[in-house]
């Protein structure tokens, strides 16, 4: 059975850090404060949409940004240097609230790239292609087909790589162990391009990423025997991509319902604190 910690806001079992392999269900900021200084190797998460879903609601664009702001400054301390952020981000729609009033589409993933400018460096930018259909926003459009009021299907989201500043990338690959190189070797069939066109997936998460997309991000951006942290962990989908292909995770999400979907996730894989542990006695990170 995975791990599962229930912390509420304000007790002392905050101050704990997370053990890896372990979903700890609390709120981010004050659950990431007990994880021990440039101890992660990648940050993989997804962070809740503003104000699109149930369980993301914020009073203004710029009070969200400056929550992702401080959760990013929390981060940038428990990543080592060289280690990798990835984030799965998109462009939402606030709906207008009446006829006389335009609705706004904001910058998600630009504004964020701009909050993190000072402290990470801008690796890459991928597109996570759905199929036609995954969007219903220009339906009206393909009616009335008038110009400038024109629409397009929104089928992508993006991915965003970065790296943290302070220790090249080259010198970032030497710290692991020849064997631990040879064991995260990427394998025939890798994505070649910034395109990757990859089904969205449902489950009693509103807005889960694809498992395939977590599991290519955990391949190409870290290490066998890695510490991977998703502070928006959600249904788990980073910690069961961690498991497949041999990595430890921290996950950490603030709604216990998903905290234990995530479990169940976990738990019904084979084996999966054994699978990690015997990849990682069998390939020493050191």
């Amino acid at each position: 059975m995975a791990n599962l910690n229930i912390i509420g806001a304000g007790q002392d079992t905050v101050r704990r850090a997370p053990k890896t392999n372990t979903i700890t269900c609390g709120d981010c900021l004050e659950v990431m404060q007990a994880i021990p200084d440039n101890s992660v190797d990648m940050v993989l998460t997804s962070p809740p949409y503003f104000n699109a879903k149930e369980y993301a609601k914020y009073d203004s664009y710029s009070e969200y940004l400056s929550f992702l702001g401080n959760v990013f400054s929390c981060v940038n301390g428990k990543v080592k240097q060289g280690g990798i952020l990835v984030l799965n981000l998109s462009c939402v729609i606030v709906g207008r609230k009446k006829r006389s009033e335009e609705s706004v589409r904001l910058p998600i993933p630009f504004d964020v790239c701009s909050l993190l400018s000072k402290t990470w460096n801008f690796l890459d930018d991928i597109l996570w292609v759905k199929p036609d259909g995954a969007s219903n926003r220009a339906i009206k459009f393909s009616h009335h087909r008038r110009p400038v009021a024109y629409k397009t299907f929104n089928v992508t989201e993006y991915v965003l790589v970065f790296s943290k500043r302070g220790c090249l990338l080259d010198k970032s690959i030497r710290q692991h162990s020849p064997d631990v190189i040879k064991k995260s070797l990427v394998p025939d069939g890798y994505e070649r391009t910034n395109i990757w066109e990859i089904n969205p997936e449902r489950n009693s998460h509103p807005a889960p990423f694809p498992l395939e997309l977590a599991e290519k991000c955990v391949s190409y951006y870290s290490f066998v025997c890695d510490t991977v942290l998703d502070m928006f962990s959600g249904s788990g989908t980073t910690a069961v991509a961690c498991v497949n292909t041999g990595r430890n995770y921290i996950g950490i999400e603030k709604e216990e319902k998903y905290c234990r979907i995530a479990e169940e996730r976990i738990h019904a894989l084979r084996s999966p604190a054994q699978n990690t542990m015997e990849i990682c006695h069998t390939a020493p990170n050191t």
